[in-house]
């Protein structure tokens, strides 16, 4: 658990320090790599096995459509405030985890199925309806001990979404292993930082990267866990999931945003 939360809080530095130097679009693009996915199913795999790892992901891509829905819900209520828009991302991602649980979507296929639709659905209302534009780097005022301090409260909520991810069995943990944790701590630190724009700026690359850069993660351990080991499943989807993460930045964002 201290490598989790130790890993976590680094990456969330990482993402937001990136954001403030170079711009909402670069933020968002690293605070969208896989991240939470990553540390769930890889101590899941050690602490129970590889195959429960695998399984895990059976859930996850509705739980990433679920995640990638949150954003839309934060941008489109921030103009009422900040933490007004992230406590009503917050009820709705927990409501919709709710029900998806109670309907026991296990069905990979559909389930991807599901999260195409939704990725699209969320692009849409973020880039035609919400007109959400990238926001330039603002290089004055880092306020690095408050980002260091808030770093270390968001790898805690990594932390804590990896603990229950790996306690509460295949349903529950996939999607918890979903849960935004690093949006909702990279939008806070944006949002100190930078103010509501540049917050609601990053959910764009955020969605855009998690969606597609997690979804290639969670295909690729779902099988490289059965069919390597999990340390070589693990590199082999972090690879593939940096290749895509590559494709994303060359090629898809300068499109899309």
């Amino acid at each position: 658990m201290l490598l989790t939360f130790l890993t976590g809080s680094g990456w969330i530095y990482f993402t937001v320090f990136a954001g403030l130097r170079f711009g909402s679009k670069a933020g968002g693009f690293i605070g969208g790599l896989p991240s939470t996915a990553l540390l769930s199913f890889f101590f899941i795999g050690v602490t129970q096995s590889p195959e429960i790892a695998s399984s895990v992901t059976t859930i996850f891509p509705v739980a990433i459509a679920v995640a990638g829905l949150f954003l839309v819900v934060f941008a489109f209520i921030s103009g009422k405030g900040f933490s007004y828009a992230l406590l009503s991302g917050l009820c709705f991602w927990f409501l919709s985890s709710g029900i998806i649980v109670l309907f026991n979507l296990d069905n990979f296929l559909i389930n991807l199925i599901i999260y195409f639709a939704v990725m699209f659905f969320a692009y849409l209302i973020l880039e035609k309806h919400l007109l959400i534009k990238s926001v330039p780097s603002d290089k004055t005022g880092h306020q690095e001990n408050h980002l260091v301090l808030r770093s270390l409260f968001g790898g805690l909520v990594v932390m804590l979404t990896v603990l229950i991810a790996k306690t509460a069995g295949p349903l529950i943990g996939g999607m918890f292993a979903a849960f935004p944790a690093m949006f909702i701590a990279t939008l806070t630190i944006s949002y100190k930082a930078h103010g509501i724009d540049f917050s609601r700026a990053m959910t764009k690359p955020l969605m855009v990267t998690g969606m597609i850069t997690v979804a290639v993660f969670a295909i690729a351990v779902r099988y490289l866990y059965l069919a390597t080991d999990l340390y070589t499943g693990t590199f082999l989807a972090v690879c593939l999931s940096g290749v895509s993460a590559y494709l994303t930045y060359r090629f898809i964002l300068p499109r899309l945003i």
